[in-house]
């Protein structure tokens, strides 16, 4: 009887063991998922930022081009424009 009882004690610690291994990988895959996903919206926002700027950078360009002299209060209107129009401008 006592073997039983120890066979039982082992096969429920290799349960526990089984049952720890699997919940820490789990949560290593889900704090490795939210890592990844926190590095992939700062390269958004880095990615979208530039595409901004280069717009503007376009923007002032054209107005120079056409002779027009481009003020501050210009850059602002501009971009509240852009803003309001396209809010993912």
């Amino acid at each position: 009887m006592a073997k039983k009882r120890k066979s039982v004690a082992t096969r429920l610690d290799e349960v526990d063991r089984n049952t720890y291994t699997t919940f820490c990988s789990a949560a290593n895959s889900l704090s490795q998922l939210y890592s990844n996903a926190m590095s992939q919206q700062r390269l958004s926002f880095q990615a979208g930022e530039r595409h901004s700027l280069e717009k503007l950078y376009q923007w002032i360009n054209k107005q120079q081009e056409e002779g027009a002299g481009v003020s501050t209060g210009d850059i602002v209107a501009y971009l509240q424009v852009c803003w309001f129009l396209f809010p993912f401008f």
